[in-house]
């Protein structure tokens, strides 16, 4: 038997591979993807790659899930098979399926895996259509031809967001225009609401609607429904419907896709509005919208739709939630509607902060409050919201880099308004790509996953929703990256508690107490040191601040440190009146390190600011002289007149306020610099305010000894 065995083997092995040379599956191009945090995908070969799995390598513009791929006219994933960026392994499903998930199995090493199944429990059959799926046929309203359909729900008005959009569509000037923001701010609601507007006008012939929405979120949850248009093609065929017959979509050579191109650059029916709804859905927005783009010519114009926005060349709307009355009108119809009884204004108010005037939200939060007979703990009720929170957050958080979903986490740990300069030198520390996390931040804000505020003292602070912190909190919970990211928040959670609601929050204090926390020992250069320098560079008081820290154990390593910020800072300081203290601080460090040149130069250049009194200028005078005194050195008659001159001259002029102990120091400067004449007037003039004055009585007796 194992003779047979053997030269079976053989045989075997000769029609495997004849079927992996010539099984034309195999020869495609396919490979295993994994997203760097560059946002740029590491491409792992399982065959000949094409140009598009070259391309994907050196651009962060594509969205695609870790996993295996195969390329036909698109990349397809293959969510049966898994593997790992190093090809090490690779697992085949071998049933053990139920509600949560099934099993799957290497052949190779007989080491089984578990996947979560939810991606394919959903319901056989065709799904019902969005709510504001496009309507079948084109209908007549006033001066144009439309699909779009009417709002089926009732509306709050939002009176600035709806003029500008209205303003933005009926204009020459932008010729795309993208509604963005999160799941459920809505977005469709203010453009269904819109675009009546433009029926009673000449602006357009046709209003095109095509709706890629394959969620519609009520009070109930979040509810499946069918896509109408979802590729190129879909857009194409789905406008040809509309606008040709049968017969002429049948003809022979007739090509959708080129028909629709023709229309963006001219259409028949005249100036058209293309409406792109919940655009991120489609199979690849950014190479759709490079379409689209590059055939729309005006009159024609496009409108879009998103929660994401990789694309370039358009004119962004930002839809954030509503405003304070906006959010008190929509409380009030909803719990009319539901019979939800009196809700207090206290509550009302917990409503809006908890939501951030997400109209969304506030009413699963008065649908929840409703079931729950005004009881209940609305922090816990979004907590729980699984479904709320992954249709709110789930789609945009799959779409961002490595590097803004670890940012995002970061800031879900420590529900606190945190310095953008501090989250993203912390980051930066830990990740060693600034452009990356700069980057990471300004999607983060675009998206509406993170608030920024910009404080008093203009400076920018970051705090997450309450709804996008819970989200983010769970996300935390099961991610790989808990034990980096905890050490981050360690150093996040220097800069102390704050609040975007507290009108004297301010980078500064923020500073302050990350330096209070941070000990004069070598863990300040191993960390700290990289960390708030970082800040420094856009922040230049924290040089001030940092230099004033480094003199405070007074030794020497340290003070050295405090001489080099302390030069930062004046460097790059523009306020004048600011300098005059840092150039005491100057003074101090070089005294400390037992430099009288240097110390001269910080003390005179201190006196050179208005306004200062007469005492401070006697004080610094007095301390020049001493050093003259105490230090035989010489600065040479070139060094002296450059360093001393200034002062002498702010002193000479203000003699009148002087009394007689300034006097005296005064004209000692003066004899530093030979100027005996004017030293003798500011002896008599002391001995005029002080005939018994000691000091003074010396300098006129050295006077009158030569």
């Amino acid at each position: 038997m194992s003779n047979a065995a053997s030269a079976a083997a053989q045989h075997l092995e000769t029609s495997i591979n004849i079927i992996i040379d010539n099984l034309s599956l195999l020869s495609l191009p396919s490979a295993y993807l994994k997203r760097n945090m560059s946002g740029k995908f590491r491409v792992s070969p399982l065959s000949v790659l094409n140009e598009h799995l070259e391309e994907i390598k050196k651009t962060d513009s594509y969205t695609y899930d870790e996993g295996v791929y195969v390329f036909f006219d698109k990349l397809v994933l293959i969510p049966l098979l898994k593997s790992d960026p190093d090809l090490k392994d690779f697992y085949i499903a071998n049933g053990g399926f139920n509600h949560t998930h099934y099993e799957m199995l290497s052949y190779i090493t007989d080491d089984k895996i578990h996947e979560d199944s939810k991606n394919f429990t959903a319901p056989k059959g065709q799904l019902p259509p969005s709510e504001s799926e496009g309507l079948s046929e084109l209908m007549d309203y006033g001066n144009c031809f439309s699909n779009v359909p009417s709002l089926s729900y009732d509306y709050i008005k939002r009176e600035d967001l709806e003029n500008e959009l209205y303003d933005l569509l009926y204009d020459d000037r932008h010729i795309a225009i993208t509604l963005l923001g999160r799941g459920g701010i809505g977005k469709t609601s203010l453009a269904l609401k819109v675009i009546p507007r433009l029926y009673e006008t000449k602006r357009f012939d046709a209003i095109v609607w095509f709706s890629s929405r394959d969620i519609d979120l009520s009070s109930n949850g979040a509810k499946l429904v069918r896509a109408d248009v979802m590729s190129n093609k879909d857009i194409a065929k789905y406008y040809s419907q509309l606008f040709l017959s049968e017969e002429k979509i049948k003809e022979k050579g007739f090509d959708c896709i080129d028909y629709f191109q023709s229309q963006l650059t001219k259409a028949d029916a005249g100036a058209t509005l293309f409406i792109f709804d919940n655009f991120e859905t489609v199979d690849n927005p950014i190479e759709t919208y490079k379409w689209a783009d590059t055939f729309i010519r005006n009159p024609n114009k496009i409108l879009v739709t998103t929660r994401l926005r990789d694309f370039k060349g358009d004119y962004p709307l930002q839809v954030q939630g509503m405003n304070y009355k906006e959010s008190m009108e929509l409380i009030k119809r909803v719990s009319d509607y539901l019979k939800v009884g009196t809700i207090s204004q206290e509550n009302k108010e917990k409503i809006y902060q908890i939501s951030a005037g997400h109209p969304y939200v506030m009413k699963v939060l008065i649908g929840d409050f409703a079931r729950k007979k005004l009881k209940g703990n609305m922090e816990r009720i979004i907590a729980g919201s699984d479904e709320i929170l992954t249709a709110l957050f789930e789609r945009t958080y799959s779409a961002l880099t490595p590097c803004a979903q670890r940012t995002f986490l970061t800031l879900s740990s420590w529900n606190s308004a945190v310095p953008r300069l501090g989250l993203e030198s912390i980051l930066m520390f830990s990740l060693e790509d600034a452009l990356e996390v700069e980057k990471s931040v300004e999607t983060l804000i675009q998206y509406s996953m993170i608030e920024e505020i910009k404080a008093n003292d203009g400076h920018y602070f970051l705090q997450l929703p309450y709804v996008a912190y819970s989200f983010g909190n769970k996300k935390l919970k099961i991610s790989s990256l808990q034990h980096v990211i905890n050490s981050d928040v360690l150093l996040m959670r220097r800069f102390g508690v704050s609040s975007i609601d507290d009108n004297k929050i301010s980078l500064k204090d923020n500073f302050t107490r990350y330096l209070s926390s941070v000990h004069h020992n070598e863990e300040f250069n191993k960390t700290h040191k990289i960390i708030l320098e970082r800040i420094c560079y856009t922040f230049n008081d924290g040089w001030r601040l940092l230099a004033n820290w480094a003199l405070e154990p007074d030794l020497k390593k340290f003070n050295l440190v405090a001489e080099e910020y302390i030069k930062l800072y004046l460097e790059n300081e523009k306020s004048e009146k600011n300098k005059h203290n840092a150039w005491y601080i100057y003074a101090s460090v070089a005294e400390r390190l037992s430099k009288p040149y240097e110390q001269i130069l910080g003390l005179t250049q201190a006196s050179s600011y208005e306004p200062i009194n007469i005492d401070e200028l006697s004080n610094i005078t007095n301390k020049i002289n001493h050093l003259f005194k105490t230090h035989e050195f010489s600065l040479g008659e070139n060094n002296k007149e450059e360093l001393l001159i200034k002062l002498f001259n702010v002193v000479y002029r203000r003699r009148a306020e002087a009394d007689a102990n300034a006097c005296s120091r005064f004209a000692w400067l003066g004899l530093h610099l030979n100027k005996e004449i004017e030293a003798k007037i500011l002896i008599e003039l002391g001995l005029d305010d002080d005939p018994e004055n000691s000091f003074c009585l010396r300098l006129k007796k050295k006077f009158e000894r030569e």
